[in-house]
């Protein structure tokens, strides 16, 4: 529950963002309809150093504020570590299993801490890509290509937080799965696990 609340919180944040950026374009539209010699001009004062703008309303500070909270929302990813000691309800370990390792989440995913975490969700994912695969060939010809197109951006999205240095470089396998052909020799583990039917 905790990540879904972050995610809400994130997209929470484009739309408050979106919202103040428009609020923004509306009150600088409205700044044309005001005369003088002050009329949209602001001024502040930081750390000693005093600053003044014209020809700007309080507008340009909301739309410069949503743009910043989108940025950030879209730019950080939503991460959360529950340690063994902190886990509680859903996230604890039942009782007699003693938790050894750390959840970890970063964006969409689960990243392993360990190399036994690795490999127990490379096992686990190894299902889902397996899944995968025998869907694709039970496509008609019609609609294989997109349907291609669709599981190998998915199979591929399932791999890249469980690489490491067994699968070579991530770099050469996008190569290899842009063109096909011979795989690298470095990138061969990586292959049979994307294939894996």
């Amino acid at each position: 529950m905790v990540i879904i609340f972050r995610m809400v919180e994130r997209i929470l944040g484009v739309l408050i963002g979106g919202v103040l950026i428009y609020f923004g374009y509306r009150l600088f539209l409205g700044l044309g309809s005001k005369r003088g010699r002050d009329a949209g001009a602001g001024d502040f004062s930081f750390a000693g150093t005093k600053i003044k703008l014209s020809k700007v309303g309080p507008g340009v500070f909301f739309a410069l504020f949503g743009a910043g909270l989108i940025v950030f929302s879209l730019v950080k990813p939503v991460s959360l570590t529950v340690s063994p000691r902190a886990a509680k309800g859903a996230l604890a370990p039942k009782p007699g299993v003693v938790a050894t390792t750390e959840f970890k989440f970063v964006g969409a995913v689960s990243i392993p801490e360990t190399e036994e975490d690795r490999a127990r969700m490379r096992a686990e994912t190894q299902q889902d890509i397996i899944a995968l695969n025998r869907v694709l060939d039970g496509a008609n010809a019609a609609s294989r290509p997109d349907l291609e197109r669709a599981v190998s951006r998915a199979k591929l999205a399932l791999m890249e937080p469980l690489w490491a240095e067994d699968w070579g470089e991530p770099g050469d396998f996008r190569d290899w799965l842009d063109k096909r052909g011979n795989p690298p020799a470095k990138s061969q583990a990586a292959v049979d696990y994307f294939l894996t039917k």
